[in-house]
């Protein structure tokens, strides 16, 4: 089992010239301290993105926020930490992100609107807000991706990066996160690179590179010469890191799987052991032949002109047309029709960190896409801001007033986190909270005290975990463990209930916390994936289920009750509509609506 995420990369969306701004100082110990508040008389400040993982690497605050005068207009605005301002390394990172945008303007690279500093001293961007998902999500949800869809990418963010390149910026972070997609009406997804937080920027205007400017990218996306830190790099680094996405997109697979930076360095000194071929039989050889060049350990064997790298990869995953969905693959086969006839598909879990999604139509046949929220009318907004026009002439004050007012009534039923399917019109909405209790092993003997894991975390092989959920109503609670077995088929076992808990029965009332056995990982380091099931009422499907797990000792061994199982999770698992951490708490708080949920937790170890 391989890990589809990693420890190393977050999935950070966030999109990113001078004036100075008529806010206050703000006490930056907290970072929802100015929301609310209104930068340059002009952006609007609504919510803080900092906690949902768009921190910048730690450097930055982020928000989204409201552009009053371009009709209310959604944007992002980033502000580096007070605490870092006079950190000479770390607000030189900050102007090169700012002078790289400023100096890029390419539709495959996020744009940015403003910029400016706060009165007390801290620097901001305002950058466009982009309605999409990143490329991470897709990954997520698809095993491997049909190669229209590949050269798609390829050609988008290779001519992204030429572009860059020409200008002498190196973006050095290239990975799945920092790709967003923006669905489009017409023709295929608009495609995007995003934070250039540790770019280099050569000939800078604004703070000159140093001798000791060593930025490292993402571990598991990074070149040799980035990863020792050479200081003489070439557009060749940016190339390497796409090629490890692109073998990622055609395999489901990383090419390196190091466990520390030593590690990585020597698997990449080694070559890519597993060719991308072995992996994905019906990959065309000059295919193979061009990625594996983009993986060449020394730079100067690897393309160095990214456009034309792009091009030739991308031309030739285009000659293998006639591809088929990946059987690998946990999702349901979708019907062969025609790209321009293709709706969203299925999804197999939401990204719990991303803003909400605006998806019309797929154009890939075979890539499983989130599907889109139901949309709100927007007539409140609307004449909010009218009555934001007209009143400003009399007080600008009671014109802001009215707008929040318009706007919060407007969006009070719309949720802050991601949403992954439209709301069902007339069904009930219910919470459901779980987290788990994990005890650190060593040599086979517990090591420090048992933690609390909202279950994002990377966790060790050998550790023990028990799972522990409530929900706001009373209902029937079920959790099987999802699994393949020697001859690749899909095999479940039952963590909850059993024999020994609740008196095997699924039943538990409101808000009653309940806890299932203790479970340890093992096996080799990847993915586990866990259905959480909750239902109001009884369901003969479950409870055959689980009784077919009483009888084969917790592993289901009734084909009829597998194939109900599958279909039951097919039909219930886009009722979720929401699915965030609660940071403070460590715990994960799901959302949904409807009288059956069924919600997919994936829980990594190595």
């Amino acid at each position: 089992m391989t890990a589809k995420k990693n420890e190393w990369e977050g999935d950070i969306s966030r999109a990113q010239l001078s004036v100075e701004t008529e806010i206050i100082t703000v006490d930056f110990q907290k970072s929802d301290a100015i929301v609310g508040q209104t930068l340059d008389g002009r952006f609007l400040i609504e919510k803080d993105l900092t906690e949902d993982g768009a921190d910048a690497g730690g450097i930055g605050l982020v928000y989204l926020a409201r552009d009053m005068k371009l009709m209310g207009r959604k944007t992002v605005v980033k502000i580096l930490k007070k605490s870092l301002v006079k950190d000479e390394d770390v607000a030189r990172k900050f102007l090169h992100e700012k002078e790289a945008l400023i100096r890029l303007d390419h539709p495959n690279i996020v744009s940015i609107l403003d910029s400016g500093t706060l009165l007390d001293g801290n620097p901001f961007m305002v950058m466009e807000f982009i309605e999409g998902y990143s490329l991470r999500r897709v990954l997520q949800l698809n095993k491997k991706l049909p190669f229209d869809f590949v050269a798609h990418i390829t050609e988008a963010i290779t001519d992204a990066l030429s572009t860059a390149h020409s200008k002498k910026i190196l973006h050095r972070d290239i990975k799945p996160a920092n790709i967003m997609l923006t669905p489009r009406e017409e023709g295929f997804d608009r495609v995007r690179l995003i934070d250039f937080g540790i770019a280099r920027v050569e000939d800078s205007q604004l703070a000159a590179a140093t001798a000791t400017q060593r930025s490292i990218g993402t571990l598991l996306y990074i070149a040799p010469e980035q990863l020792w830190g050479k200081l003489e790099q070439t557009p060749a680094v940016d190339i390497y890191a796409f090629a490890i996405v692109v073998y990622e997109m055609l395999t489901g697979e990383l090419p390196f799987k190091p466990e520390s930076i030593v590690e990585m360095f020597e698997l990449q000194k080694q070559g890519v052991r597993t060719l991308p071929g072995d992996l994905r039989r019906d990959l065309p050889a000059e295919a193979e032949k061009i990625l594996l060049a983009a993986l060449e350990f020394e730079a100067g064997k690897r393309p160095q002109n990214a456009r034309a790298f792009g091009r030739a990869l991308a031309n030739a995953l285009r000659a293998k047309a006639n591809y088929k969905t990946n059987k690998d693959s946990q999702m349901p086969e979708p019907a062969k029709t025609a790209a321009a006839d293709f709706k969203a598909g299925e999804i197999i879990t939401p990204a719990p960190t991303e803003p909400a999604i605006d998806i019309r139509e797929s154009n890939f046949p075979n890539v499983n896409l989130p599907e889109p929220p139901k949309k709100k009318s927007n007539k409140k907004l609307v004449f909010g801001l009218l009555c934001l026009l007209v009143l400003t002439a009399v007080s600008i004050p009671i014109g802001l007033v009215i707008w929040q007012s318009a706007n919060q009534s407007g969006s009070a039923n719309k949720s802050d986190t991601n949403t992954n399917s439209a709301p069902l019109a007339d069904a009930a909405s219910h919470e459901l909270v779980y987290f788990l209790t994990v005890q650190k092993m060593r040599d086979g003997n517990p090591f420090e005290e048992p933690f609390k894991s909202s279950g994002r975390e990377i966790f060790e092989n050998g550790y023990k975990f028990k799972i522990n959920f409530k929900s706001d109503a009373a209902g029937f609670i079920y959790f099987f463990n999802e699994d393949k077995d020697a001859q690749g088929d899909i095999v479940y076992n039952i963590l909850y209930p059993t024999l020994k808990t609740n008196k095997g029965s699924a039943e538990i009332k409101a808000k009653q916390l309940i806890e299932t056995n203790q479970n340890t990982f093992g096996g080799a380091r990847g993915t586990e994936v866990v259905w959480l099931i909750w239902t109001t009422t009884k369901q003969d499907d479950l409870e055959a289920a689980r009784q077919s797990a009483f009888d084969g000792q917790g592993k289901l061994t009734d084909e009829a009750s597998v194939k109900k199982l599958k279909d039951f999770l097919v039909r219930y698992k886009d009722k979720i509509t929401e699915a965030s951490k609660d940071t403070a708490s460590q715990q994960t708080v799901v959302r949904g609506k409807g009288d059956a949920l069924a919600y997919r937790i994936e829980l990594e170890h190595r």
